[in-house]
């Protein structure tokens, strides 16, 4: 089974992008994908696929990136290795030079000198340097994959403190970052419903739709025209406006069309 990891560190981030790119590969790859928060090592998705990688059910695994193997360098050469060892074949999309198939070929690429027409002590001294050799070559493999991964941890740790320092410079000169206390989310949704409650409401002068007729048009519930209610309540006070206004029962025989009907009936007056 070929399995293809996709991993982001907030909510807000997207997956999109990585599962297209594992798809536009391999047509047919099971797409494990996890959202975790980058300050913990909680990813329980990528722990069931270790096991199933070490119970034999997955032959290859695939990665957008190196940096959605781990966030960790140190960490992800131990896996590396581990997954390895089980015969797992990994493939890094943008990072070929890592792929396991690489590290693999240095492996089987050995430097092998017959040493049976020397003498005993020549023979010992040429297999300790060729045995040395392939140490080194094996060694510098490593190193490369290890260097990969620390270039992406590097590359996210400098991104936070670009991102941080940018934050304090904003405070600093005095810009707003971030949701304020007490400050609300308005949405193009709550504007247009705070248009049509202020143009059709009963209560506001020229307004002709009851309550349960208003928040159908608004197409939200009672519950959230009322406080939508109390919200424009409260900001007109603060103007040195004052209305009132009573909740009424809702009137469950009035359609959408209906009130569509009595909008046109009423436009076609002001006419």
């Amino acid at each position: 089974m070929i399995v293809g990891y996709a991993r982001v560190s907030t909510e807000k981030q997207k997956l999109d992008r990585q599962v297209a790119n594992l798809k536009e590969r391999y047509p047919d790859i099971v797409i494990v994908s996890e959202i975790y928060t980058g300050s913990t090592d909680n990813r329980p998705k990528w722990r069931k696929l270790f096991r199933q990688c070490q119970n034999g059910m997955v032959e290859k695994l695939v990665f957008d990136e190196v940096s959605r193997f781990s966030r960790n360098a140190q960490e992800a050469i131990v896996e590396y290795k581990q997954l390895y060892e089980m015969g797992i074949e990994l493939e890094f999309l943008k990072e070929p030079h890592i792929n396991s198939n690489v590290y693999r070929q240095a492996s089987e690429r050995k430097i092998d000198i017959s040493t049976d027409s020397m003498d005993h002590d020549t023979a010992n001294l040429i297999s300790t340097v060729i045995d040395g050799l392939n140490e080194y070559l094996m060694a510098v493999a490593e190193k490369q994959i290890y260097l990969a991964f620390e270039h992406a941890q590097k590359e996210r740790e400098l991104l936070a403190k670009r991102t941080s320092e940018g934050l304090k410079r904003a405070k600093l000169m005095g810009s707003k970052v971030g949701r304020q206390p007490g400050e609300k989310i308005v949405t193009k949704k709550m504007k247009r419903a705070f248009r049509i409650i202020r143009d059709k409401y009963e209560v506001f002068p020229d307004g002709y739709l009851t309550a349960t007729e208003c928040y159908r048009a608004c197409n939200i519930s009672k519950s959230t025209f009322y406080r939508y209610l109390e919200m424009m309540q409260t900001e007109d006070r603060l103007k040195g406006i004052y209305w009132e206004y009573t909740e009424e029962k809702e009137d469950k025989n009035i359609t959408e069309q209906d009130v569509i009907n009595k909008i046109i009936e009423h436009s076609k007056k002001g006419a």
